[in-house]
């Protein structure tokens, strides 16, 4: 019986020379095997390549911390270089409030290796960055015045109530010598008025009113209180000169009655004189007195 062979090309055993196994593989089937051989060649050739004859990529740099954002940038160090020798910049004090300083930063020193060995190459020293000065304010000198003695004493001359009298005593320290001030100002002095008589009538008191008027005794009509009536014949400061106004109604056959009474008064004080102690003046009342005058030491 005669066999036949169904795969593309192939012969049939019993025409060909031999009994080939690879005689029986298709095209296709010899094109695949071709191009795997050819790619395990090239993978190997790369793995050979990469092991033995390419460089590695270089190691990423170090990362930068915070702190080291704001210092001053530093030179990349080659590979070989460790970290541990690269030494940080000394820490800046910081400055005191309201006072600005000048910070002067020292430049790191960086190991380089050589082939002699490690040399320290430090970087060429910065210029000083000098801060801005504040300006200085102008300074206010305050002077201190003057310390003067104190005058606290003074001679009082007279007190009077009068105006006139005041003016005349004036003139006359002034003919001596002397320079008064007049203070005016209002005291309670004691008031003394001498009465003719008292009487419940107005009638009755007219009538004694006209009689003292011809012994040479002039009167005021007052009313005391209500329904009462007084004839005041004088008043004065001086309790002495209201006594003799009465001895002298005595003596008319009147009956006089004294009734003193402490008013304020407007006062006319007449001084001279500004003294630092009571020494000095004592020694100026003693001239005064020698004038005919009656002073006191008051305090001004």
């Amino acid at each position: 019986m005669k066999k036949y062979n169904f795969v593309p090309g192939a012969q049939n055993p019993s025409e060909g020379e031999g009994n080939n196994p690879g005689d029986g593989l298709s095209p296709r089937a010899k094109r695949l095997a071709i191009i795997g051989v050819v790619g395990i060649v090239l993978v190997g050739g790369l793995y050979v390549y990469t092991t033995y004859f390419a460089e590695g990529p270089p190691p990423p740099p170090p990362p930068i911390s915070m702190r080291e954002r704001g210092a001053p940038r530093q030179p990349l160090t080659p590979p070989a270089v460790k970290q541990e020798d690269v030494r940080p910049p000394p820490a800046t004090k910081r400055p005191l409030p309201e006072k600005k300083t000048v910070v002067k930063v020292a430049p790191p020193v960086v190991k380089v290796p050589t082939t002699e060995g490690a040399r320290e190459s430090p970087r060429p020293p910065e210029a000083p960055v000098e801060a801005e000065k504040p300006t200085p304010k102008p300074l206010v000198r305050v002077t201190k015045p003057a310390v003067t003695a104190q005058k606290e004493f003074s001679i009082q001359i007279a007190s009077l109530v009068r105006e006139r009298n005041v003016l005349s005593l004036k003139k006359r320290l002034e003919k001596l010598g002397y320079s008064p001030i007049v203070r005016k100002t209002t005291v309670s002095i004691t008031r003394h008025r001498v009465y003719a008589s008292e009487f419940t009538s107005r009638e009755e008191a007219e009538r004694l009113a006209r009689r003292l008027n011809v012994d040479g005794f002039p009167s005021n009509l007052i009313e005391i209180e209500p329904g009462k009536f007084g004839l005041v014949i004088g008043s004065s400061f001086n309790l002495n000169k209201a006594i003799d106004m009465a001895r002298s109604l005595e003596k008319k056959n009147y009956n006089p009655k004294i009734v003193s009474v402490a008013t304020p008064t407007p006062v006319h004080q007449v001084r001279v004189g500004e003294y630092e102690n009571r020494a000095e003046a004592l020694e100026e009342l003693e001239v005064l007195k020698g004038h005919g005058f009656s002073p006191i030491i008051v305090r001004r």
